[in-house]
This record gives structure tokens, C-alpha cells and sequence, in this order.
């Protein structure tokens, strides 16, 4: 008697909830394509300092030489179910420890991937492709020449 007062007397959230998620479950599937995980591991991996560039493999090279530029530049995907294995080239910064920078990568990029697309990055492998000093910025330019900023300047 108790169970049939309970089932009245109860607001009708608690029968029409699993009605609710099976109707989620029957909206569709999703899935991303290769080039959005790597576009976000691409986008991640220019976040770490240390990191100057991408690289590019030829087949990438010639796609830029045909006018194709790519977000996803120096990373390859492989999708096996809800799972990647993720390779990354770069080059980093002249200077810096390529170990840490590379530890900081494969925590950056597998962190990013899992966050945002939900797919587990079970394998982060790291190809150090260069080495090169960071270009200076125009700031940095005017501190060292101080001379050669004030050419064509309006404080002439």
C-alpha cells in the first residue's frame, strides 16, 4: 500500500528521467574528424614555452607551397575507437631543457585532447625536428639598436 501512495503522491520527474536519457542516447553520433584532434593538439603544443614552431613533413611542405595552410601543421593523428595515439614535430627555442620542454608538451597535449574532445590520448609521442632562437620583437629591437629605431620615426 505504501509503494502505490508512494508512486501518486511523488512528482512525475522520477518516471519520465529514464525516458528523458534514452531519448538523449537516440539523438545520433558524433564523432570528429582526425583534423580536429590534431588541430587541437597543434593549438595546445604552441602554448608550451619553449616551443618556437611546427614543423612540417613534405607532404605538409608541398600543401603550404600549393597555397593550403593547415591549423593541424606537425601533428599526426591515428583514432582507434575513443582513443588516439598523437605524434607532434617541432622545433623549439635555442636554450631551453628539450626533456622538460618535451614533458610539458605530452602533459599540454594530452590534458587539451582529453578535455576538449573527450578522446583519450593514450600515447603523446614527441619529435624534436630543430633547434632555433626565438625572433626578437620590435621591442626588443629598439632596446639593443637604439639607433636604428629612431630612423623614420615622427621624433626625428
Amino acid at each position: 500500500m505504501t509503494d502505490t501512495k508512494r508512486k501518486g503522491s511523488e512528482p512525475e520527474q522520477f518516471t519520465n528521467q529514464p525516458a528523458a536519457v534514452s531519448e538523449e542516447e537516440d539523438l545520433g553520433y558524433i564523432e570528429l574528424a582526425d583534423d580536429v584532434i590534431a588541430i587541437v593538439a597543434s593549438l595546445a603544443a604552441l602554448d608550451v614555452p619553449g616551443v618556437v614552431a611546427m614543423s612540417t613533413g613534405f607532404r605538409e611542405g608541398i600543401s603550404n607551397f600549393l597555397g593550403k595552410k593547415s591549423l593541424a601543421k606537425g601533428v599526426r593523428v591515428k583514432v582507434t575507437g575513443h582513443s588516439c595515439r598523437i605524434s607532434v614535430y617541432v622545433t623549439v627555442e635555442y636554450g631551453c631543457n628539450i626533456p622538460e620542454v618535451a614533458m610539458k608538451l605530452q602533459k599540454k597535449i594530452k590534458s587539451s585532447v582529453d578535455e576538449m574532445t573527450e578522446y583519450t590520448a593514450e600515447f603523446v609521442d614527441v619529435h624534436i625536428e630543430g633547434v632555433r632562437r626565438r625572433e626578437k620583437s620590435a621591442l626588443e629591437i629598439s632596446f639593443n639598436n637604439p639607433d636604428e629605431e629612431k630612423q623614420g620615426t615622427i621624433f626625428n
